[in-house]
């Protein structure tokens, strides 16, 4: 029980670190980056060493105790910390670059998929969630509503004639 909890803080420790993307998230007139907020990014790393730091504090106080039941505490508090740690790596490498008419997307892990806006098949707004994008070859990229200039998602399809729906076949939808 120990090593796993052990092994479970550690992972949780280094996952953020290793996967890093070098992206850069300046952009100019002919590039849109849609990303998350800095400010989000912070919480979600405040939240998984917040939950890293509880998770220590039971082990060690359920070591000090020799008590087995301080270790349940401390392998919910680390599963919570993998999850922040998952979400704050969801947060800080998921983005969608849109430049020169194509999509450039970046998954949890910072590995980009290139998408051509020729090849875009159907655009799915869900209200208050954000659009979905699919294309040709059945792969999707999620533009989340929080993320960035979503809005000017919205002015790439209309620029380049593409229609957009809603839910419920709505063609144009507001959204909120």
């Amino acid at each position: 029980m120990i090593p796993l909890a052990i092994s479970m803080l550690i992972i949780s420790l280094i996952i953020p670190i290793i996967f890093k993307t070098n992206e850069p998230t300046s952009e100019n007139g002919d590039r849109i980056i849609f990303e998350f907020n800095k400010s989000f990014k912070i919480v979600m790393l405040i939240c998984t060493l917040v939950f890293i730091g509880i998770s220590l504090v039971f082990f060690i106080m359920a070591m000090s105790n020799n008590q087995k039941d301080g270790m349940i505490a401390v392998v919910i508090f680390t599963l919570f910390a993998l999850l922040s740690s998952f979400l704050y790596l969801l947060t800080r490498n998921k983005k969608i670059i849109y430049e020169n008419n194509k999509f450039y997307k970046y998954n949890i892990l910072g590995k980009q998929t290139v998408f051509n806006i020729q090849d875009l098949d159907e655009a799915l707004e869900m209200k208050a969630d954000g659009m979905i994008l699919t294309f040709k070859d059945k792969q999707k990229i999620k533009i989340d509503m929080q993320m960035s200039n979503y809005p000017k998602i919205k002015e790439i399809l209309d620029y380049n004639n593409i229609i957009y729906k809603d839910k419920n076949g709505n063609k144009a939808a507001k959204g909120w």
